[in-house]
């Protein structure tokens, strides 16, 4: 059944009529009631019929549309508009009801009481439709702040100014097989953040840009924290300081402190340095302090013995499974005796971070070594200084991969006249000064781990030979990860 029911009032003077529509099935029925001067608009073809719409004087119904919700009714205010919900079961039975009933009425147009009851609706349907108004708008104001773009933030006042403004977190640096870069002596090298002076790793993909998860808000805390709350912290109260941000001021101190910065041998000094010694057959040490040595220096001394165990898990590998305050005595002497010590340029916690404390601790006064950079071996072979100091000398290899460094050094035309294969930690020294005597070198490379600092001190100061802290470059030139 299909058709339309016309019912009309005389109110006010005026005509209005309401319409019913009734749908193919002839199931429901739309009851559309107008007031004075008052329009109605389409419902939209997939509308679920049974819905009654109430306009007040001077409304408009807007459309509803194919998503309106049957049944309900919505009342409109002055100068308004009337929009569509969402359907449920429920609400498509009781509109059906009331459609069926509208029918049965012969479509009478709804006025005074009984329209203001249809209206009202039963209660629980008024609370539901209470509840759901307020959760929309909730969600709607979510929506909202989510979109809403954020403002930059100044670099003034820096009180006021968020730890989101502290700018978009730095890649993350990660292993190739997805753990945290292996630490250890050459940590700050294999790390493309390193401020070491050493190129990134060849493994540059595995660097990730950091999400906006919690890696990201940590990093925007932690640099807030670092920089911009340091500074509040010297700012009197009622006071700002306008437009000026942290790293102006530490640009403006850094100044001030220029007169102290300390220049590092540079690779074409050492390398120099190195050949003069060979050339006079006098001995000649050369160490390197990495985050392995100085952590063995701290443990129980600048910090605790637990605390190291957590930030250096690969001490073992490195040579000193536990420091004890034997091995902390022997690695501070060979320091204060070696001929030049390579220091770290990073600032990170366990480099800068504790090579002065721990070097005060022990007595060593810094200001009394030959400094180096402590990356000076890869500093040496970027800058294509290693064959020429090698070449024309006796070369004696001491490590893990001194056998194969040895075949890689003789196709370059270098004489290698002894390998000592293995150091098994400090405890092991002994043994591998007695291989040494039994060797005739000129310049020894010792890569050795943590050992390898009193060694190269020991073969200058008992041999009077030339020893040198060649570390894990041994490793990346076998590999092939750097070339000769």
């Amino acid at each position: 059944m299909k058709g339309t029911v016309r019912a009309g009032s005389s109110k006010g003077g005026s005509s209005t009529g309401g319409v019913i529509r009734i749908s193919k099935a002839g199931r429901t029925g739309v009851v559309l009631s107008r007031g004075k001067a008052s329009t109605a608009e389409r419902v939209g073809k997939a509308s679920t019929a049974g819905s009654v719409i109430v306009a007040g004087k001077a409304d408009r119904i807007g459309n509803v549309g194919k998503a309106s919700r049957p049944g309900g009714g919505i009342r409109v205010g002055k100068a308004a508009r009337a929009r569509g919900v969402g359907k449920t079961d429920k609400a498509r039975r009781s509109s059906r009801a009331a459609g069926e009933r509208a029918s049965r009425a012969g479509g009478a147009a709804l006025a005074g009481p009984a329209q203001s009851r249809l209206r009202q609706g039963p209660a629980p349907r008024r609370r539901s439709s209470a509840l759901g108004r307020r959760a929309a708008a909730r969600a709607k104001q979510r929506t909202a702040m989510r979109r809403a773009p954020k403002p930059a933030p100044h670099a003034s006042s820096p009180q006021a100014m968020p730890a989101s403004g502290a700018g978009p977190a730095p890649r993350q640096t990660t292993h190739p097989q997805g753990v945290v870069v292996p630490a250890g002596r050459e940590g700050a090298a294999a790390s493309a953040g390193s401020a070491n002076g050493v190129p990134p790793p060849a493994a540059e993909h595995a660097v990730q840009a950091a999400g906006s998860g919690g890696y990201a808000a940590g990093y925007r805390d932690g640099v807030f924290a670092g920089g911009e709350a340091l500074v509040a912290q010297h700012i009197p109260p009622d006071h700002i300081l306008p437009a000026v941000a942290a790293a102006d001021l530490i640009a403006a101190g850094f100044r001030q402190y220029a007169p102290s910065l300390t220049r590092l041998t540079s690779p074409h000094e050492m390398a120099g340095h190195i050949m003069a010694a060979l050339d006079a057959q006098r001995p000649l040490s050369v160490v390197r302090l990495g985050d392995g040595e100085l952590l063995t220096l701290a443990a129980d001394t600048v910090l605790p013995a637990a605390e190291v165990q957590e930030l250096a898990p690969f001490l073992s590998y490195a040579g000193v499974p536990c420091s004890t305050p034997d091995i902390r005595a022997t690695l501070a002497e060979a320091i204060r005796g070696a001929d030049w010590v390579g220091v770290p340029i990073s600032r990170a916690p366990t480099f800068q971070g504790l090579l002065f404390p721990v070097l005060r601790h022990f007595g060593i006064d810094w200001s009394s070594l030959k400094l180096t950079s402590s990356t000076i071996n890869y500093s040496l072979h970027q800058s294509r200084l290693l064959l020429p100091i090698l070449q024309g000398r006796r070369v004696l290899l001491i490590g893990s991969q001194a056998a194969e460094l040895g075949a890689l050094l003789q196709l370059h035309g270098v004489q290698v006249t002894g390998i000592i294969p293995a150091v098994a930690g400090m405890a092991d020294i002994p043994r591998v000064m007695q291989l040494t005597s039994e060797h005739t070198f000129d310049i020894a490379l010792v890569a050795a781990g943590i050992p390898a600092v009193v060694l190269c001190r020991r073969i200058a100061g008992e041999l009077g030979s030339v020893a040198f802290d060649f570390g894990h470059l041994a490793d990346k030139l076998v590999t092939g990860e750097l070339q000769l």
